[in-house]
């Protein structure tokens, strides 16, 4: 029971990363737990460059429209 609970907490987790790790995340870390919260910061680093480049392009669409 307790197996089942960890293997639903993992595949849960590997779900909300987006299903897949990363080849070099594999190949770096030898935890499945490892692999995941590697790909989450993974994630998030994108994510926060994403908004970054959203931000200078918002500002630059405001500077064309003042």
């Amino acid at each position: 029971m307790l197996t089942a609970t960890v293997e639903d907490k993992l595949s849960r987790a590997l779900e909300l990363v987006g299903g897949s790790i990363d080849p070099e995340i594999a190949e770096s870390y030898p935890s499945l737990e490892a692999r995941i919260l590697a790909q989450a910061l993974e994630n998030v680093e994108l994510a926060e460059r994403r908004l970054r480049e959203i931000q200078k392009l918002m500002g630059d669409f405001s500077e064309v429209l003042v």
